[in-house]
């Protein structure tokens, strides 16, 4: 099974976690601004794969923006909070990025944050 497959199958919940957060016109509600830092790595590939989907759409809508997936993302792990475990953003990230199969056992700072 891909690594596509497997992330959509741990995240089906957040289609209608998704869909309960809009309002009756089908518009997301408004969203509130929330300050993240990222790394420059995350800042360019975020926009990449924003413009990968872009142009692989295959009907007109709303844009799909950083800031789409960014949302995206936080509905996936909110809707899987309960795999969130560690002491620090590290070891957060190690072990859910391991319980996802996306990266193999390898030493902190060591994973491969991307499937191969």
């Amino acid at each position: 099974m891909s690594t596509l497959h497997n992330f959509n199958d741990l995240f089906k919940d957040s289609a209608s976690t998704l869909a309960e957060a809009r309002t009756s016109t089908g518009k997301p509600e408004k969203v509130r601004p929330k300050y993240a830092q990222i790394r420059a790595d995350q800042w360019t590939d975020l926009d990449e794969l924003a413009r990968e989907l872009m142009d692989a759409r295959t009907a007109k809508g709303r844009r799909i923006t950083a800031n789409s997936l960014i949302r995206v993302a936080i509905d996936a792990l909110l809707a899987d909070r309960d795999n969130l475990v560690g002491n620090d953003e590290e070891q957060i990230r190690a072990n859910y990025l391991k319980k996802l199969g996306l990266v193999k056992d390898e030493m902190p700072g060591e994973q491969d944050f991307r499937s191969t």
